[in-house]
């Protein structure tokens, strides 16, 4: 069956008051990334399977030996028939695989029915447009940003409702990612008896 492939890219500005060395600690700590994703309700690890391991969308790209591995069984919620509440849902169970990088985080997951979808996030510099390459959209100008790159195969004919699964569940994801960073350097701000910023 014909396969096809689409591409989102999202990011969110870091603000000056957090460093890009928060926010790849955050991301390396894969139980952020996996609850903040609005349509997961559970996971759980697992053993990393080989076939996983030889993809060389998680190769080096330098001179350094690659990062290992963690696999993850996780367990989501999906829509399968809007407006008609619980009835149009399922729930699924898929294997998704995180390798820490420099600049952030890579990811694949292998969802039922062919489904694969891998996410690179990476903290990078902003600049004075801070245009997500892809959307054309103008999220303003910050020194760093976290940016998010999604790229989701399928068969053809599954693409309408798996994209907007895929929109669903990534759309607010570097965001909700910087806000949870901001929300604990509050908290120890306050724990300090500094303040929140």
């Amino acid at each position: 069956m014909s396969r096809t492939s689409h591409t989102l890219h999202v990011a969110a500005l870091i603000p000056a008051n957090v460093s890009p060395a928060d926010i790849i600690a955050t991301l390396h700590n894969h139980t952020n990334c996996l609850t903040v994703q609005s349509l997961t309700c559970g996971h759980e690890e697992v053993p990393a399977h080989d076939t996983v391991q030889s993809d060389p969308y998680f190769a080096p790209t330098s001179s350094a030996p690659p990062a290992p591995l963690k696999s993850y069984e996780v367990t989501e919620v999906i829509t399968l028939v809007p407006g008609i509440g619980d009835w149009g849902k399922k729930t699924i169970k898929f294997f998704s695989h995180f390798q820490d990088t420099a600049t952030g985080l890579r990811t694949r997951a292998d969802a039922s029915m062919g489904v694969v979808l891998h996410a690179e996030y990476r903290v990078q510099p902003g600049g004075a447009d801070g245009e997500v390459d892809g959307e054309g959209e103008g999220i303003g100008y910050a020194e760093w940003v976290l940016a998010e790159e999604v790229t989701v195969e399928c068969s053809w004919w599954l693409m309408p409702l798996v994209k907007g699964n895929v929109y669903k569940a990534h759309r607010d994801m570097v965001r909700k990612l910087v806000e949870k960073v901001i929300a604990e350097k509050n908290a120890q701000r306050i724990a300090m008896g500094t303040g929140a910023y």
